[in-house]
């Protein structure tokens, strides 16, 4: 059975101290598993594949034998300990957050249930991170919204939207938001979350150099993103669309 593979790469100069000398680059990746119709040996190959990731966000994690074989694939090759945070909701399509705990302190972890519109799919995951060299604290956030139903994916795009204009920590948030952003033309050719999620540019888009389709469907469109608010705004920053 074929797998549609979605990810990104996100490289972020992490901003320490009032001189704003960068530090480490931090490096995210947002992942779509596609646990309905995926095979795990070959997800687990390809997480193992990938060097030097500090911060991992995953879409579609079927069960907890997935969460921890995703754990310790994202260690293989890695100097490191991995954690991970494994979100409550969404039956056997759950989020989760895996991080390089030598690096990266967990300060706190929280799910915004009152986005999970309707109570049928998944509530952002949400952790309050500590970078232990730096001493800079931001937020990391991975989401899934509705695909079938538009207009409670837009009133989740507003939502966040809302929840980002009240952040006093940097914000990266990762996902498949399902905006359909057109690979040809997609600034006009996008659906309407997009716009929401990134009103009065509470949110922006790490915009990847070379936009190709992130799902095998016939929509020749981009339904993964790195989005940034607050402070990560101002942090030197890089995407790239791995699978």
């Amino acid at each position: 059975m074929h797998h549609r593979l979605r990810g990104f790469l996100l490289a972020l100069a992490i901003i320490s101290g009032p001189a704003a000398v960068a530090a480490e680059p931090l490096t995210v990746v947002g992942f779509n598993v596609e646990s309905g119709g995926a095979n795990l040996n070959v997800l687990a190959s390809q997480i193992e594949e990938l060097e030097d990731v500090d911060l991992w966000g995953f879409s579609e994690v079927q069960d907890s034998a997935w969460e921890r074989r995703f754990r310790e694939a994202a260690a293989v090759g890695e100097n490191a300990s991995f954690n991970s945070i494994f979100g409550t909701t969404g039956g056997a399509d759950r989020l989760q957050i895996t991080y390089d705990s030598d690096r990266l302190e967990l300060v706190r972890q929280f799910e915004l249930h009152a986005i999970n519109v309707g109570g049928n799919v998944r509530a952002p995951l949400v952790g309050e991170f500590r970078d232990k060299a730096s001493g800079r604290s931001f937020l990391f956030m991975v989401n899934h919204l509705y695909r079938s139903q538009v207009e409670r994916r837009h009133e989740q795009a507003r939502m966040l939207n809302g929840w980002a204009r009240i952040q006093t920590l940097p914000v990266i948030a990762v996902g498949d938001y399902n905006f359909d952003w057109n690979v040809a033309g997609g600034e006009a050719d996008h659906d309407r979350g997009f716009d929401e999620m990134t009103a009065d540019n509470v949110f922006a888009w790490v915009k990847p150099a070379a936009i190709v389709k992130t799902n095998c469907s016939p929509h020749n469109s981009v339904l993964d993103f790195v989005f940034v608010s607050g402070a990560a705004q101002q942090w030197p920053s890089s995407s790239n669309i791995l699978f």
